[in-house]
């Protein structure tokens, strides 16, 4: 794999959030200055203690000025979600458990009632994961999730092509954040090894760090 760069957001970066998607050598932040939790697949979401043992959850958030949360990927969906001020963000891992659980949704109606804020304050960045044309799927998933406008065909019977952006895309709108304050980051970690790993493609090791900080 050739880590060619950084990706970024330009909703984030409108709002002068320091975040970042990439590999752990071309984000411009070391793990150890990110809190990161157990990652287990489901849909909990936890305040960010810096120093405390990682707890498990898939999505973090924290209101402290200058922490840093992230989040690890190797072809689950990556969302990072940040007030308009920058005063809190939130990292949140969703693979197809944590999207059939609506990890998304429920990390944004979570933090308007933790914070108070408006849905509307709220901007959403969905970064490099596996596209539907790499994500085929059977039975488990597809009794999961049974929305049929997520999938795309698939030529092999009792399978489809899951498109986990749709998805989460629509679970964010769902949830109230406005169309217009979503935004993709980074193309299908399946389809190019110069720039992604992807478990699915290698079954290895290698993983995309993702974070964001409040200001």
């Amino acid at each position: 794999m050739n880590a060619r760069g950084l990706q970024r957001s330009r909703q984030l970066d409108e709002i002068g959030v320091e975040h970042g998607f990439g590999t752990l050598h071309s984000v411009p932040i070391t793990p150890t200055d990110v809190v990161f939790a157990k990652q287990v697949h489901g849909a909990t979401l936890v305040r960010a203690e810096p120093g405390a043992a990682r707890v498990e959850a898939d999505a973090l958030w924290t209101d402290r000025p200058g922490t840093a949360v992230g989040v690890v990927t190797a072809d689950c969906v990556p969302i990072l979600i940040a007030h308009q001020s920058g005063r809190f963000v939130c990292a949140v891992h969703a693979g197809w458990r944590g999207s059939a659980a609506r990890i998304a949704a429920r990390s944004v109606r979570a933090l308007v009632e933790e914070t108070r804020c408006r849905v509307e304050e709220l901007r959403a960045a969905i970064g490099p994961h596996i596209g539907p044309c790499c994500y085929e799927v059977d039975g488990p998933v597809l009794e999961a999730i049974p929305d049929p406008g997520v999938y795309r065909a698939s030529p092999r019977p009792g399978r489809a092509l899951l498109d986990l952006f749709a998805l989460n895309r629509l679970q964010l709108e769902i949830a109230g954040i406005p169309e217009r304050q979503i935004e993709r980051i980074g193309g299908c970690t399946a389809c190019d090894p110069d720039l992604y790993p992807s478990y699915r493609r290698d079954r290895g090791s290698g993983r995309l760090l993702h974070f964001a900080r409040a200001r």
